[in-house]
C-alpha cells in the first residue's frame, strides 16, 4: 500500500467516526425481546416506546378522539413483529416503532 492509499484510508475511518448508525429491521422474539439478524436483544439492551408495549387506539377518519373499540386498537408487540431499531450506543438500543 503506498502513502496516499494509507493516507485516503485514514481519512475514511476518521470521516465515519461521526455518522449516526443506520435504522435497523429487527424482529420480535417475544413482547420485551428483539432480533437483528443473529444480536439478539432484551432487558437493559432494549428500550420501548410505551405504546409499543401496552398497545393503543389510533385515529379513524380524523377523529379526534378516536373511536375506541376493537377495530382501532393496535395491540402490543408480540413474537414475530418486525420493528425499526436504532442503536444509540454500544450497549443500548431504542425500539422506534413497529413496521407493517
Amino acid at each position: 500500500m503506498n502513502a496516499y492509499e494509507e493516507i485516503l484510508g485514514v481519512m475514511r475511518n476518521e470521516g465515519k467516526k461521526d455518522n449516526t448508525e443506520p435504522i435497523r429491521v429487527g424482529i420480535m422474539d417475544g413482547p420485551d425481546s428483539c432480533s437483528i439478524g443473529d444480536l439478539k436483544l432484551s432487558g437493559n439492551d432494549l428500550m420501548t416506546a410505551e405504546h409499543l408495549k401496552t398497545g393503543y387506539h389510533f385515529a379513524v377518519d380524523g377523529d379526534a378522539p378516536s373511536k375506541k373499540d376493537a377495530a382501532t386498537f393496535a395491540g402490543p408487540l408480540k413474537a414475530g413483529d418486525k420493528v425499526a431499531v436504532y442503536r444509540i450506543s454500544d450497549e443500548l438500543y431504542i425500539i422506534l416503532e413497529r413496521l407493517v
